[in-house]
């Protein structure tokens, strides 16, 4: 019996478990509506069951696009100042990680300027450009160019 248990326990994958993939499907269309927004959210809060930075700078990211949606300026400082907060802190974390500085330049350059949130425009984009070649992970790298290409950051 504890045979089984253990293997068991060593194959057991919550259904309901939010991988990188969703996430980023879902960040892709999370300005369209209110709806997609609160869907991203939902799907970054569960996934910072998970450990990582990318997970925080996700939601940071979420909380970001949820102050855009929000009515009440105090809320909407609010989420702001701890999306920004969270995705500063995991790009703290791991300063390497080319999609923390993707999801910090996507929200910086579509932020108004009057927020003061967009100091790091021009550092992310030579990051993110000079090191695209070193991404191994296909789907990411695919990712990547794809923002690259539709951004008026890297159009010229």
């Amino acid at each position: 019996m504890k045979i089984l248990f253990l293997v068991i326990a060593l194959f057991y994958v919550p259904l309901d478990e939010v991988t990188i993939v969703e996430i980023r499907n879902s960040y892709k269309i999370c300005n369209e509506s209110k709806e997609n927004a609160e869907a991203f959210y939902e799907l970054t809060e569960k996934a910072l069951e998970k450990e990582g930075a990318i997970y925080k700078g996700y939601h940071g990211a979420a909380l970001a696009l949820k102050a855009s949606f929000s009515w009440n300026p105090i809320s909407k400082l609010s989420y702001f100042n701890k999306g920004r907060k969270l995705i500063d802190t995991a790009i703290q974390f791991d300063p390497e990680d080319i999609e923390l500085r993707l999801i910090r330049l996507s929200i910086q350059s579509n932020v108004p300027k009057i927020v003061g949130y967009y100091h790091n425009i021009e550092e992310d984009r030579n990051f993110i450009v000079a090191n695209i070649d070193k991404v191994e992970d296909a789907e990411l790298k695919l990712y990547i160019e794809n923002f690259m290409a539709y951004s008026d950051v890297f159009i010229q």
